[in-house]
């Protein structure tokens, strides 16, 4: 079980981690998209320690801002691929209600995956069977 005592105030460093891998997503995409048009292939993003998706103080992790950043980008929403895990139970619920909760995540034509597997030896196994 983690502590989730992490999870009741988003903290400065949270924030500038979130604003970074959101930058880096969206410079990342810029890049690939192109080029995953032009082959017809996929994108994928991977949040292995992903929480619940947003903290008590309401301010979205993130998960979120990934998923929302694709649904509001035309040329995104038929790529990415997301898998979202947490060993924790009740993170990866919380974050499965969160998404459910997003407007228009039905736009994303590939549905996020959410898995509750702790990271080691099963999770080598878990991508050997997505491709």
């Amino acid at each position: 079980m983690t502590d989730n005592t992490f999870f009741e105030q988003q903290k400065e460093q949270s924030l500038v981690q979130t604003e970074i891998v959101d930058k880096y997503f969206r410079a990342w995409a810029k890049v690939l998209i192109p080029q995953a048009k032009k082959r017809k292939t996929k994108i994928a993003y991977i949040d292995l320690f992903c929480g619940p998706g947003s903290y008590e103080d309401g301010s979205k992790s993130t998960p979120l801002m990934i998923l929302e950043r694709a649904i509001n980008d035309p040329d995104m929403r038929n790529l990415p691929v997301t898998i979202f895990n947490d060993c924790d139970h009740k993170n990866t619920k919380s974050l499965k209600e969160a998404i459910d909760a997003l407007p228009d995540i039905n736009l994303l034509k590939h549905k996020p995956t959410i898995g509750n597997i702790k990271v080691g030896k099963d999770f080598e196994e878990f991508f050997q069977k997505k491709k």
